[in-house]
């Protein structure tokens, strides 16, 4: 009796316990950001930055206000001779893909959105220069891009964010 009474309650603090979400904001007098093709850079006036700590690989600055990165390549690669960017993303009206290749002609691009479904698909030919997607018919979510070769193997993964 005693292991069930135990069963029950840790099932009842399962379903009704939930987690906190923290979010990234900042409350200052004053603040900006700007950004180019290449740089992103995010301001605040008023804020003490307590400490910055360097490696040979990161920098971490201590303080209210941190950096944002979106990541967006899920997979690495498969080995292969080929190189595929996808900019900008974010992005609001389209997306641009390009591959760098000398072995693959032709590539099949998948989007699917985050329940699953399959929302755009296309062949396209390497021949052709880079592609352009328009995503004015999308909703602002995250989206899969998948990109494979002619046989369906799987080249690359991206996640998309549509504004």
């Amino acid at each position: 009796m005693k292991k069930a009474f135990i069963l029950v309650i840790a099932i009842i603090t399962n379903v009704f316990a939930s987690a906190q979400e923290i979010s990234s904001f900042v409350v200052a007098s004053s603040g900006g950001s700007a950004e180019t093709t290449s740089l992103n850079i995010s301001w605040t006036l008023g804020e003490v930055a307590i400490e910055t700590l360097e490696s040979s690989t990161i920098i971490l600055t201590q303080g209210f206000q941190q950096g944002y990165f979106e990541i967006t390549s899920i997979d690495e690669p498969i080995a292969g001779n080929f190189a595929i960017n996808v900019y900008p993303n974010p992005a609001l009206e389209y997306i641009w893909v390009a591959m760098e290749t000398t072995d693959i002609k032709v590539v099949n691009l998948e989007i699917f959105d985050m329940a699953g479904q399959l929302v755009y698909n296309q062949k396209w030919h390497l021949i052709d220069g880079e592609k352009q997607i328009m995503l004015n018919g999308f909703s602002s979510s995250q989206y899969i891009l998948r990109v494979s070769d002619e046989s369906g193997k799987l080249l690359q993964s991206f996640k998309l964010i549509k504004r």
